[in-house]
């Protein structure tokens, strides 16, 4: 089973996507904001998928989550969602492999296809 690490501060938000993204084969590690996140990708031996959202409370963002999931698992995938994607676009352009941009509002059960489609192609470290 794929791990799937999910940053959302909205806690009814990260309730559902977490059951959508189980039910789509996952397993979840759940961070509250960036914060949480950087201290759980220290602590994990791999991760599949990244899903991070960019604006949270705290001194790390989504963006800071995507870059140091990098630098632990280079070819991770990374989806980061946002509703300020101009303001994103050239943060993230530095990311290779790309780090996928998605727009809210979203439909879970479409980022929970995503996130399927690019972990297939990942091998774990």
């Amino acid at each position: 089973m794929n791990r799937l690490l999910l940053v959302e501060d909205e806690s009814l938000v990260r309730m559902v996507a977490r059951e959508v993204f189980e039910e789509g084969g996952f397993t979840v590690v759940e961070a509250e904001n960036g914060d949480e996140a950087i201290r759980l990708l220290d602590d994990l031996d791999h991760v599949d998928i990244v899903v991070t959202d960019v604006r949270m409370p705290g001194r790390h963002d989504g963006v800071d989550v995507a870059r140091h999931a990098r630098s632990r698992f280079p070819q991770v995938p990374v989806i980061v969602a946002t509703g300020f994607a101009a303001n994103i676009r050239d943060r993230l352009q530095r990311f290779a492999p790309s780090a996928i941009l998605v727009e809210k509002p979203y439909r879970l059960d479409r980022l929970a296809a995503l996130a399927r489609s690019l972990s297939g192609s990942h091998q774990s470290n």
